[in-house]
């Protein structure tokens, strides 16, 4: 891993796994930013998601929580904002302005992130999981397939997040769907996973 990354790295499993800490201050920013998104989308745009029980309010904030994490990470290698990627805005009001989490040079770079206070438990199933937008079921999603896909596991009571890596368009569409609380979704081995900071040396030499 490159040392100009300021967080700890190590591996887990077949994962390369970057720890990002999270501040009382962005816990709660993110927290309330997912209790605006929601109200925005289901109480003013009427739009509805799936979070595989979780309330919509806590699914947001721990995907915020993930983004925030992946961006102290390109901050601490020295990319900036607005200028080598750019973190696009989730509060929206029409369908077409919904774009993946991030965008960086030419490509769509969503994020994937799960709440769990333990690393463990989280890839002890050896996949993770992502809706299979090709079948019916799942179809109807605004947003395609991303270019590449960042997996994070955030410990709220932690105050931390995990980057676990990422993986390609292709990867995920090749990879194995079943149905997952009768939904098709695509189970991603955790080995397909390469390490994150791979992708920002691919991306910034685009």
């Amino acid at each position: 891993m490159n040392p100009l990354v300021k967080f700890p790295v190590f591996k887990h499993d077949k994962l390369t796994v970057v720890e990002v800490p999270l501040t009382d201050e962005e816990i709660e920013d993110c927290l309330k930013m997912g209790k605006k998104r929601t109200e925005l989308d289901e109480k003013k745009l009427g739009w509805t998601y799936r979070h595989h029980g979780m309330r919509s309010e806590r699914a947001h904030a721990i995907g915020f929580m993930g983004e925030v994490a992946i961006e102290k990470l390109f901050n601490s290698l020295g990319m900036k904002k607005d200028e080598d990627y750019v973190r696009n805005d989730p509060f929206v009001m029409k369908y077409e302005d919904i774009k993946q989490d991030f965008t960086i040079r030419n490509s769509e770079v969503g994020v994937k992130s799960a709440e769990n206070d333990s690393l463990e438990d989280a890839v002890s199933y050896g996949s993770f999981l992502y809706p299979a937008k090709k079948e019916g079921g799942e179809s109807k999603r605004v947003l395609p397939y991303p270019d590449f896909l960042i997996q994070t596991v955030v410990s709220v009571n932690g105050k931390k997040c995990w980057i676990c890596g990422f993986v390609d368009k292709e990867t995920i569409m090749e990879s194995p769907v079943r149905q997952i609380v009768r939904k098709p979704t695509h189970v991603i081995p955790i080995e397909e996973y390469e390490p994150v900071e791979d992708l920002i040396k691919l991306l910034k030499n685009q």
